[in-house]
């Protein structure tokens, strides 16, 4: 009949559809391998073994079903387990393929036991049923992988003396103490360098090859980089081991660890004469970093007063009693204008003693490109009408972006961007660009690169060996699997290998 003929198919039709055994085979098999991706592959092995026998031989049969077609299949396919004794048969020793998340064999004696119960009589050799992907362990003829011994052997050749550092020390770690990040980086770690701190329980620092590129290229005076890559990449820490290696070498580091910061959160009136605004708060937040990094020199470096500070303007004052004046004067309510003065005054001292030759100079501006957006302030255009101001038309945002007048006076500058500033694509390819930025003209874009997947190796090492002693990594996991992983999984991005790691951990 027609009612006949719309419900059951043709037999050739039928065969070419897969079962539905089949169907719930491969969904336990992939379900399996997303699971494999992030928890310890022991853990992973029991919850694959737990779906297995969840029912009464529904799985059993779905997996028995789908041998055939997973002969077939190489990405599909997966082993099983048969009841059967008579269909038993010996699982070969082959070595688990390279990026495989590995668990070795006997490891959980629950589970053996539970294993022995199910498959009495089958090979010694078969440790699971259906893995999902995930193959058993089988140790090497020299043992298991290698672990960190109880001294991290990871540290820089060079110890922490960060201006010797040279090729011999890439890819190991150094240590940023409180007391050498004080010394060194008085400002302030960078938001990312504190999350990894944060993270792993300890003060170590990556050095990486880039990191030893950057600082080659800015060893020659009147140099500017900007440091540009994709999220994620380590912009700001690179920046962050270009000024500690700056500040012990001895120069006038002036670091701003977030440029964004000096886009918020201030008063701000226009200055007739320039056309441009002052935002006080944004100056006072400036002095406040040079004197954390550079009141023993500032103490040492001269200039005229600026008018409306206390100074006798024909004389010359220290660097560093104008500056704490400033911020002392704006707290107690003195007069704003005075203060953006000031900062602009001693950012003016600051080139000319690079350009006499009297100190070293490096300006190092992370979220450089915050300085090119948008501020939080607004001008008010009409009745009904207001536009935003941008950062380039403050006075100290034009002043501190302004790479062409500090490599001009022989200063080293560099840059770094932040994938959390929302700038147009188009606006950030003009950063560097003579016509549209003139401000920009020389600073060279250095692209920081991903990490590869050796530097994930030295991650991985890096949290096994810090987040639970030697445990933090399932012993049967190998590391540079473990890193290939990652790096498939993150495209070398450190923050999600981070998060990654932590879920491991």
């Amino acid at each position: 009949s027609l009612r006949t003929g719309a419900r059951e198919r043709p037999a050739t039709e039928s065969s070419d559809a897969p079962p539905r055994s089949t169907m719930l085979a491969r969904a336990v098999a992939r379900t399996a391998s997303a699971v494999a991706r992030v928890a310890p592959p022991v853990a992973t092995a029991a919850w694959v073994r737990g779906v297995a026998g969840s029912s009464d031989g529904d799985e059993n049969a779905a997996a028995e079903a789908a041998r055939p077609e997973a002969a077939e299949k190489a990405d599909d396919a997966h082993e099983t387990r048969k009841e059967d004794d008579s269909e038993s048969s010996d699982s070969d020793d082959d070595v688990a393929p390279p990026g495989s998340v590995t668990a070795e064999a006997g490891e959980d004696d629950e589970l053996d036991d539970r294993d022995d119960d199910q498959n009495e009589g089958a090979s010694d050799d078969t440790a699971f049923g259906v893995t999902g992907g995930v193959e058993p362990h089988r140790p090497a003829a020299t043992g298991r992988r290698e672990k960190e011994g109880a001294t991290f052997s990871l540290a820089t050749k060079s110890g922490d003396d960060v201006v010797s550092f040279d090729a011999k020390d890439v890819d190991r770690f150094w240590e940023l103490s409180v007391e050498t990040e004080k010394r060194l980086m008085p400002e302030g770690a960078p938001a990312s360098l504190a999350a990894e701190f944060a993270a792993s329980g300890t003060r170590r620092v990556l050095f990486r090859a880039c990191d030893l590129q950057i600082r080659d290229a800015l060893k020659k005076p009147g140099v500017s980089l900007l440091l540009d890559g994709r999220g994620g990449c380590g912009k700001s820490i690179s920046l962050a081991n270009v000024v500690a290696w700056a500040r012990a070498a001895g120069y006038f580091v002036v670091y701003v660890p977030s440029a964004k910061q000096l886009t918020l959160d201030s008063s701000y009136q226009k200055d007739e004469k320039s056309g441009k605004w002052d935002t006080p708060e944004h100056a006072a937040a400036l002095l406040r970093l040079m004197l954390a990094g550079n009141e023993v020199a500032m103490s040492e470096m001269y200039v005229k007063a600026p008018n409306g500070t206390s100074k006798n303007t024909s004389e010359s004052s220290s660097l560093a009693s104008l500056a704490s004046e400033a911020v002392q004067s704006l707290e107690k309510g003195g007069d704003p204008k005075a203060v953006t003065e000031t900062a602009l005054a001693i950012l003016g001292a600051i080139r000319d003693a690079a350009r006499d030759g009297t100190h070293k100079v490096l300006f190092a501006i992370d979220e450089y490109n915050a300085l090119f957006g948008p501020t939080d302030m607004h001008e008010v255009l009409g009745g009904r009408k207001r536009g935003v101001i941008q950062a380039g038309d403050t006075r100290v945002g034009a002043a501190l972006r302004d790479a062409a007048a500090a490599t001009a006076a022989g200063a080293t500058f560099a840059g770094a961007t932040s994938g959390t500033i929302s700038l147009s694509s188009r606006l950030s390819a003009l950063l560097g660009d003579d016509a549209s930025f003139p401000e920009t003209a020389g600073l060279v874009r250095f692209a920081v690169p991903r990490f590869t997947a050796r530097e994930i190796v030295c991650l991985v090492r890096h949290y096994d060996h810090a987040r639970r002693g030697l445990d933090a990594v399932d012993a049967s996991v190998d590391h540079e699997q473990l890193a290939l992983r990652l790096k498939v999984l993150t495209q070398g991005n450190a923050k999600e290998m981070r998060e990654m790691m932590e879920a491991l951990g």
